[in-house]
């Protein structure tokens, strides 16, 4: 379910992009100046955070495996910790950099900002991970997540340290502190009205506020290991309707142009459906499907690549579209965004899993030989 569930979220956002993408192309990237019915499908169809919001817990669920297996066995390792982390998540990144930067080149970018000089301010910290302080290169909006990801990453195996090892105070602390945290910019913001447009921290505040969703999905990984975690029927059925008001919340949002930082906040409702939605995936019986295993396998293994690669390719595509296209094509919103997501998906399809697959087997052996490293030092 999980690596089902990646893949279709992965998939959701591009559609959300490419419709989003269409529209702008034929009334602007201005809200205000799109009409009614068009703002109304962006907001819906055209914005995929609800889907990034799955992936946040999703990733809470593997890390915490990941460390609790290396902590119960003994075998881990800082070092080796942080480096399954960088070699998981910078081969695809730095590649979709190289596309954004191409992007770039051509002028093409989403969102409708200006042309600026060299945006070495953005690439440098998106090299670091850090380009959520700073605003995303242009072209690479997507990148967000991923430095809130690696945020995460270094935050919770030290809480967890810090803490005694107990997942469930863990937990405790870190949606504590966070929602703290953002409480204080918050107060700053609209109390004190200083460093209202401070990218360095609207990023925090992104990163506090969408944490307590990566942290349920690292508690649930707990519980399921020790079989703690039993949703009957009726409540995994009603996590869907969860899931829909969630959704519902960040469409109003965006259709009545709320700031980002209410956008972010709206993840926080998104929390008791997905926990639903994922823990009692079982009633979904995958496990007694034929097909189910190598078909969410492909799904999972698109995942990634499909996310990180897919705007650059899109903004690719939308360039030469925009060029040869007849009318019929590129003054149809529905349209235009069905075909630049046929093309996107099909490319993806093609390379996205032999890209993961590849990238994986790399690391693999990277890992292996340091694990056995650390088996020859004990």
């Amino acid at each position: 379910m999980i690596d089902a569930l990646r893949g279709i979220a992965a998939v959701m956002v591009l559609l959300s992009h490419c419709f989003d993408l269409a529209i702008a192309d034929k009334f602007g990237w201005n809200y205000a100046d799109t009409p009614a019915g068009w703002r109304l499908a962006r907001a819906t169809i055209g914005h995929g955070g609800f889907w990034v919001w799955s992936f946040f817990m999703i990733s809470g669920i593997c890390i915490h495996r990941s460390i609790m297996k290396g902590m119960q066995d003994g075998t881990f390792s800082w070092r080796t910790y942080g480096l399954a982390r960088l070699t998981r998540i910078y081969p695809l990144f730095l590649l979709g950099l190289l596309l954004a930067v191409i992007t770039w080149l051509l002028h093409e970018d989403f969102g409708g900002s200006s042309q600026q000089p060299w945006p070495w301010r953005q690439f440098l910290a998106s090299i670091a991970g850090l380009h959520i302080m700073t605003c995303s290169f242009p072209g690479f909006e997507t990148s967000w997540s991923l430095s809130c990801e690696l945020i995460y990453y270094a935050a919770w195996p030290v809480l967890l340290r810090l803490v005694g090892g107990s997942t469930s105070k863990t937990a405790f602390v870190a949606i504590l502190g966070s929602l703290a945290g953002a409480a204080l910019i918050l107060m700053i913001w609209k109390g004190l009205h200083q460093m209202e447009h401070s990218a360095s921290v609207d990023g925090m505040w992104t990163t506090l506020v969408l944490f307590p969703v990566w942290v349920s999905g690292a508690w649930m990984a707990a519980h399921w290991q020790h079989g703690g975690l039993v949703v009957s029927r009726n409540f995994w059925l009603g996590s869907f309707l969860l899931c829909l008001l969630s959704e519902l919340l960040l469409a109003t949002l965006k259709f009545k142009q709320y700031p980002g930082w209410a956008l972010h906040l709206a993840g926080l409702s998104a929390i008791p459906g997905l926990m639903f939605l994922l823990s009692g995936a079982g009633h979904l019986r995958l496990l007694l499907r034929p097909a189910a295993q190598p078909s969410c396998r492909w799904l999972g293994r698109l995942s990634y690549p499909c996310y990180i690669l897919h705007l650059q390719i899109l903004l690719l595509i939308n360039y030469w579209v925009n060029k040869i296209a007849p009318d019929s094509i590129t003054k149809r919103p529905v349209v235009h965004s069905v075909v630049e997501f046929v093309l996107v998906l099909a490319l993806l399809s093609v390379i996205g899993p032999r890209l993961e697959s590849f990238f994986l087997n790399w690391r693999a052996g990277i890992l292996a030989r340091a694990h056995l490293r650390i088996v020859r030092a004990v």
